[in-house]
């Protein structure tokens, strides 16, 4: 992709899109609603409101079909460039796992398995059921073959995850190298570290080996696995980590608890996302859209979840992801 290609009509569109976004205060009426069933009439007044479901617990289903919308729309405004595919591995990668695993469990994963991809699911479905990796060009078929034999050697799922998300992480680190666009490059970079750094913190807490956090590190970001070896031996990681670009963020949120730093790392992504609203011609805005997409949807699905165990929503405003808009 040419780095001085610029795509008024594409930019000028996604701006209209950004009304359909959910504000901040909107988020925080669905995390004050007395009951789930308020929740849910807040958000059916909103774009997910597109579907219609009659109980609370298909809420997923709104935001599933919602997703699927926003991925469609968006690719179709720049349909001659591959860029925004490096978004959507992610969704291509998260269904091969369910799919592999449906396989060994002999369990339905249907449930799980999303659309948005870059991939169709039947597609996936056929040619990972033959596999016929030459079908799925961005999908790594030499991870797929070892994620399917350490869960044959092991009968450890944790495998398939471990394996794939690395691949899925080596994916979208080429993809970006070959795009020339910096700030889709610090996008997946900023996403690995952080990613890295949660992985830490919960291995940590949960008091598991080294080889573990070892075996789930991905690669793609600017903090080297030696600089992690020796936060995670050390008796403050923070102090090894201060002096990464992450510095701050570990200082002031790491020794708060996992769900306070994973929140933490999400708003820390979203402030860098936010730098797009500034640009006018180039790709940035149509990235970000998806990025605020998705991290509204996960957003709603905390305040879902929370609102039927009946969490306090103090808690709840607490948990809310920053919002684009």
């Amino acid at each position: 992709m040419s780095k001085n290609k610029i795509y008024p009509f594409a930019v000028a569109s996604v701006r209209s899109m950004e009304n359909s976004l959910m504000t901040k205060q909107k988020l925080m009426q669905m995390a004050e609603a007395k009951t789930v069933e308020e929740a849910l009439r807040i958000l059916s007044d909103s774009a997910y409101g597109k579907t219609q479901i009659k109980d609370v617990h298909d809420f997923e289903q709104m935001i599933g079909n919602h997703l699927e919308e926003t991925y469609q729309a968006v690719a179709g405004l720049i349909p001659q460039e591959t860029f925004i595919d490096i978004f959507l591995y992610k969704n291509d990668y998260h269904n091969i796992k369910v799919l592999l695993k449906e396989e060994v469990s002999k369990e339905s994963g249907k449930k799980f398995l999303i659309r948005g991809g870059t991939i169709p699911l039947e597609t996936l479905r056929k040619n990972l059921r033959e596999r016929n990796y030459v079908e799925l060009p961005n999908i790594s078929g030499e991870a797929v073959e070892e994620a399917v034999s350490m869960y044959a050697k092991t009968r450890n799922a944790r495998y398939i995850d471990t394996i794939l998300d690395k691949a899925c992480f080596s994916t979208m680190e080429k993809a970006a190298s070959k795009l020339e666009n910096p700030y889709v490059s610090k996008y997946v970079q900023m996403l690995a570290d952080l990613t890295n750094l949660k992985t830490l913190l919960r291995m940590k807490t949960l008091d598991r080996d080294f080889q573990v956090f070892q075996e789930c590190f991905v690669p793609g970001g600017s903090i080297s696995f030696e600089v992690f070896s020796r936060a995670f031996r050390s008796d403050s990681s923070v102090a090894v980590l201060k002096e990464t670009p992450y510095g701050l963020l570990c200082e002031r949120y790491m020794e708060q608890g996992f769900t306070v730093f994973e929140k933490a790392c999400d708003d820390y992504l979203m402030e860098y996302i936010k730098a797009a609203k500034y640009k006018t011609l180039t790709p940035e805005p149509v990235m970000a859209f998806i990025l605020a997409k998705e991290t509204e949807a996960k957003s709603i699905r905390i305040i879902m979840t929370c609102k039927m165990h009946n969490i306090e929503a103090a808690i709840i405003k607490e948990r809310v992801r920053e919002a684009y808009v």
